[in-house]
């Protein structure tokens, strides 16, 4: 099973972006760079926050070993998603793409979507299932994947 940690997948995709504008002719569109940084400042607090309360939870943040999770968060903003890491993440490489708009670029946030979800949000729900049981499937029926 790959346990390729999200954080560097956001990192090697960004990079890509950067360096298929290098060659792949951009497209401009109005307020591209104001639209940028507004979605990657709502990414970066987005992924901020659940960090947060993970630690002032005292359970695991690390994506690679879940299994050390030992309490199930499901306030503030994980009453909206139950991946608002993720969901920054995505924001993070969402705004790259418009900066470095391009063919390529509109691509790679689906490409970090699926990535996610079949690499890491399944093996996660998974583990949260069989540990939390009855508590995680309550929380999944009422709070969303994404958002």
């Amino acid at each position: 099973m790959l346990k390729i940690p999200p954080p560097l997948i956001v990192l090697i995709l960004v990079i890509s972006i950067y360096f298929s504008s290098k060659k792949i002719d951009l497209i401009n569109i109005p307020f591209q760079l104001e639209i940028s940084i507004f979605i990657l400042s709502v990414g970066i607090l987005i992924f901020i926050n659940p960090v947060l309360q993970f630690i002032k939870s005292k359970t695991t943040v690390n994506p690679i070993q879940f299994e050390e999770v030992n309490k199930l968060v499901t306030s503030g903003i994980f009453k909206y998603s139950r991946n608002p890491m993720y969901l920054g993440m995505l924001m993070i490489i969402l705004s790259t793409s418009i900066f470095y708009l391009n063919i390529y670029s509109i691509l790679t946030p689906f490409l970090f979507i699926l990535w996610i979800n079949k690499f890491q949000i399944k093996r996660e729900e998974d583990f949260l299932t069989e540990k939390f049981g009855k508590e995680y499937l309550s929380y999944k029926k009422k709070t969303r994947r994404w958002i």
